[in-house]
């Protein structure tokens, strides 16, 4: 008689899918433009981008550039609803996935829109191009630093590397944002900025945003039964 197998939740088909495709984008900016990975190491390590870096290198319209904001996008989704899914806050399936994706794709998108709208204002700039271009570039290099916590929270060669795997992804996504975090100190600082203005809009509008998104994603992948 066939015996019923468990069903590993965190190592479903589509999520092999995703992470396939992910593989692909990688393989397909390593062919199309291999020279991405030396502009985003480059401008990843440096705490300013330099005129030159954002004349000749960074092109938001750069479809390499592109297909790697979309897939760090899906990696930091996917990250969150594992973490999510091992602790037990969320249920299983490709619908919550689709939600908490929805989630870091909007605050991305709206950060991404505000930083350009205010960028454009006359006398407006203060260094909001040159951080527009850095909220990009860690981004994609957050995507691509937890691509590997993503690999072994849903095909582990042993299932106690989740005990571990989780937190380091947490841990990297934590430094990543606190680095950007300085970043704008320090870009703010080197356009003349005042430090209130600066104080001002980390507060507003990465710390406030940051928060809601993981409230928001929560509740999208551990909606209440009640209505």
């Amino acid at each position: 008689m066939d015996q019923l197998r468990a069903v590993d939740a965190l190592g479903t088909g589509w999520i092999a899918a995703v992470l396939v495709l992910a593989f692909g984008v990688l393989a397909w900016v390593n062919m199309v433009s291999p020279k991405q990975w030396a502009v985003l190491s480059r401008s990843f390590a440096a705490f300013r981008l330099g005129h030159y870096r954002l004349r000749e290198d960074l092109d938001i319209r750069d479809r390499t550039l592109a297909g790697l904001m979309v897939l760090a996008t899906l990696l930091v989704a996917l990250f969150a609803y594992q973490t999510f899914l091992f602790l037990g806050w969320t249920a299983p399936g490709l619908a919550a996935f689709g939600r908490i994706a929805l989630v870091v794709a909007v605050v991305v998108a709206c950060q991404i829109a505000l930083l350009r709208m205010l960028a454009a204002l006359p006398d407006g700039d203060g260094g909001l191009t040159e951080y527009l271009y850095t909220v990009i570039v860690l981004h994609v290099v957050l995507g691509l630093l937890l691509l590997p916590a993503v690999v072994l929270m849903a095909f582990p060669a042993q299932v106690a590397w989740r005990q571990w795997a989780w937190p380091a992804g947490v841990a990297i996504a934590a430094a990543v944002m606190l680095f950007r975090w300085v970043r704008a100190f320090v870009i703010g600082v080197g356009n003349g900025t005042p430090l209130r203005y600066i104080f001002l809009y980390i507060c507003a509008l990465e710390i406030l945003p940051v928060g809601l998104a993981l409230e928001r994603a929560w509740h999208f992948a551990h909606p209440s039964p009640n209505p």
